[in-house]
């Protein structure tokens, strides 16, 4: 397992790990969870296979081994918006016959996935990557918004899902027919890419999208919440403090990565955070395909 990049090593913080996309520090996050609690939050928020087959209980899904949609994974984020309640994804909002008669469609089911607490904290981190990391190209400058971009293996898929206090959405790009194409060098849209990824191309047309589905719509905001931040390992030096612990705090010798740290509370938040149920199933965070 590495990161994208050899210098991306030594200790960070979940929010700079998120922006950055630092492999190395979830994979660790998940020992330190548990694997089976990481499927189980997943499953939560309503994510599925997209071939319909069971979840594969394995390390490697924290980092996006498993095949997925772009609903299961709108309707994952959504849940984030929604602080911290999942809602089904419906893909019908009415039907009326010929004699304008309305027809009754199936109702989203909600339930609380997590705390709203837990949910703000991660809407904050998530709006790190629109601001100044893998995903500025998505960033929407008019109202609050947060995302994550995604790049598999040999880049033959690229993602970058994101959403808005009161909209969810994914995009997807790549090959699904036939064997999979790494996009190195490839022309798309009239555009060239020595090498895609989430940020680059799913994320700008996720921009575009977000912009016209919004356009001239109401601007919540993100409930405000405070999420500790490490202080750079200098600023520790100049104040006497620890700032050199050995492996658990800065960059190693060997190049692995220190130690990571969790902001008070994130992990196991599902069944608190309180509020109404019910304003939870009017609130935002509707996700669209």
């Amino acid at each position: 397992l590495q990161n994208e990049l050899e210098s991306e090593k030594g200790s960070w913080d979940m929010t700079s790990a998120l922006g950055k996309s630092i492999n190395t520090y979830f994979a660790l996050l998940e020992q330190k969870a548990g694997l089976c609690e990481t499927v189980e939050m997943a499953k939560k928020v309503g994510y599925e296979r997209g071939d319909g087959k069971k979840i594969v209980e394995a390390p490697s899904i924290t980092l996006g081994s498993e095949v997925s949609t772009p609903l299961s994974m709108a309707g994952a984020y959504a849940a984030f918006a929604n602080r911290g309640t999942y809602c089904t994804p419906i893909a019908i909002e009415s039907i009326t016959d010929p004699n304008d008669k309305k027809i009754k469609v199936p109702e989203t089911q909600c339930s609380r996935a997590m705390s709203e607490n837990t949910a703000d904290t991660i809407n904050q981190m998530l709006k790190g990557v629109v601001e100044d990391g893998t995903g500025t190209q998505a960033g929407l400058s008019d109202r609050d918004n947060a995302g994550k971009t995604g790049t598999t293996n040999d880049r033959k898929d690229a993602w970058f899902v994101g959403y808005t206090p009161n909209l969810s959405t994914a995009v997807w790009v790549g090959d699904d027919i036939g064997e999979k194409s790494s996009m190195f060098n490839v022309t798309i849209g009239g555009q060239y890419y020595d090498k895609v990824c989430g940020g680059c191309l799913p994320g700008p047309i996720w921009k575009i999208a977000m912009t016209g589905a919004l356009n001239a719509s109401e601007t919540p905001q993100f409930n405000p919440v405070s999420v500790p931040r490490a202080k750079p390992k200098e600023d520790k030096e100049k104040e006497g403090g620890d700032g050199d612990r050995g492996d658990d705090d800065g960059d190693r010798e060997d190049g692995k990565p220190g130690g990571i740290q969790l902001p008070p509370g994130l992990i196991g938040g599902a069944g608190g955070g309180g509020g109404d149920q019910d304003q939870d199933r009017r609130g935002g965070g509707r996700s669209g395909p």
